[in-house]
């Protein structure tokens, strides 16, 4: 079968037309209210206050100064709301807290870029929204207990345990104890995955929240402005930075193609730069010593039975730990456990839940639905600016295709990119991604108005 073929490239509207020029599909229309809506959702805000009355303006009245879009406070998350959820100590709590602020934070740079493009938030909601079933651990110990069962690394090895253990007088290993040793494995992972999950959040979260507030309301570049609020990110934070001045770009380019192309430019590289400090979370969260774990804890049981036996009967069993023969005989069951509990756990873990769609990061990505011909959103079937395309060219093992995008190995920073910056391509201008994660739009504690200070 020959490979899907990309499909050109959407031409930009024309500029010359006979009855007055409507504004391109991504411009910015000044003194208009963006709002987004989703479908089977209200087209009205629950943050909005009903429309007042026009008031007549006085012919000698100056004119009003245009404005550009704003953002109802209480409707996304501030610097300080970010910083505030991050500090929550209830894993749960808090992973479901940072999910809704991702959505909220999205919508919020939706109605100031608009919603044709996803911006990184956008797609973090979906990430955060499955690390959650990692973090609250569900259905995982099941898995684990059933993958035991039907594992001929484990019940083998076990059968010889077992035979040692009734040479000693004692009982057989009981599967339950095993199944507690995964059930303390698995709450190391979700430990790893929780802090991952606020460390990225308390860092790139405060940066959406600074860009809303600092940019709402603009009708224009500010070259300026931009330098002035670039300014403020950490010098050892340039990835994060040339970010976010990709987004000011992106605000007010009326070119649809160009905009597409610096929406993704912009999210890969808060991509690369989030993903580069979660590599030690990650490699914690795989790599997590589950050997040490259950080595330890299956130990525990047979000397427990051991100690409880009477004296002398006692006695063989304390000379085989003595001895090392039950470390022997244990070593293949730690094996065959910790293998299962990987492959358990990597499976449970490398799935990602999108609006209409579950994606397994191992397998290559699925063209987007109506694209099997094409694979990218019509302002991205080509890439011309020349940043970007170097970006790709250093994160993508298959540009302009979606064969090889899969991550066999999610604890490799670059196989995880080249999946990511592939996934950001082709779903880039999927409106569902805009819908609330929970079912609704979330609320915020509104501070005391101060002045605006142009």
């Amino acid at each position: 079968m020959s490979p899907p073929r990309i499909g050109s490239r959407a031409p930009a509207r024309p500029t010359e037309l006979r009855e007055p020029p409507r504004p391109a599909r991504n411009e910015v229309k000044p003194q208009a209210k963006a709002q987004v809506t989703r479908p089977g959702m209200s087209g009205v805000s629950q943050f909005e206050s009903p429309p007042t009355r026009q008031q007549p303006v006085a012919l000698n009245a100056p004119a009003a100064l245009a404005r550009g879009p704003s953002v109802a406070p209480g409707s996304y998350p501030t610097a300080a709301d970010v910083r505030n959820i991050a500090a929550m100590q209830d894993p749960v709590a808090r992973n479901h807290a940072i999910t809704q602020g991702y959505s909220d934070l999205s919508n919020a740079m939706g109605q100031l870029l608009g919603t044709e493009n996803a911006n990184w938030s956008t797609f973090a909601t979906w990430a955060s929204k499955q690390a959650g079933v990692s973090i609250r651990g569900e259905d995982m110990p099941k898995f684990f207990t059933d993958a035991l069962k039907g594992a001929d690394g484990v019940m083998g090895p076990m059968s010889k345990v077992d035979d040692l253990l009734r040479k000693l007088g004692l009982p057989s290993l009981p599967l339950a104890d095993i199944a507690s040793a995964g059930n303390q494995a698995l709450q190391n992972v979700s430990k790893a995955i929780a802090d991952g999950n606020k460390l990225v959040f308390e860092e790139v979260g405060q940066e959406f929240a600074r860009f809303v507030e600092t940019f709402q309301g603009d009708t224009q570049y500010d070259a300026a402005k931009v330098e002035q609020y670039l300014s403020g990110f950490p010098a050892d934070k340039p990835l994060l930075k040339e970010s976010f001045g990709h987004y000011a770009q992106a605000m007010f380019e009326k070119d649809p193609n160009k905009k597409a192309e610096l929406m993704l430019l912009a999210n890969d590289k808060v991509g690369l730069h989030e993903q580069t400090q979660l590599q030690p979370y990650v490699e914690k969260a795989l790599n997590s010593p589950v050997k040490d774990t259950f080595r330890d804890i299956l130990k525990q049981t047979v000397e427990a039975q051991i100690n409880a036996l009477p004296f002398p009967a006692n006695l063989a069993g304390k000379a085989a730990l003595k001895t090392g023969l039950v470390d022997a005989a244990l070593n293949p069951v730690v094996d065959g456990v910790a293998n299962v509990f990987r492959r358990v756990a990597t499976e449970h873990m490398m799935k990602l839940a999108v609006p209409g769609s579950a994606l397994k990061l191992g397998n290559d990505l699925p063209p987007p639905p109506g694209m099997e011909s094409t694979l990218f959103p019509p302002h991205l079937r080509s890439v011309e600016n020349p940043e970007l395309r170097a970006l790709l060219g250093q994160l993508d093992k298959s540009q302009d295709s979606l064969k090889g995008s899969g991550a066999k190995d999610w604890s490799k920073l670059d196989q995880r990119m080249n999946y990511i910056v592939d996934l950001f391509r082709s779903r880039q201008s999927d409106p569902a991604l805009f819908d609330p994660p929970f079912g609704q739009r979330g609320t915020y504690p509104v501070a005391p108005s101060a002045p605006r200070v142009s």
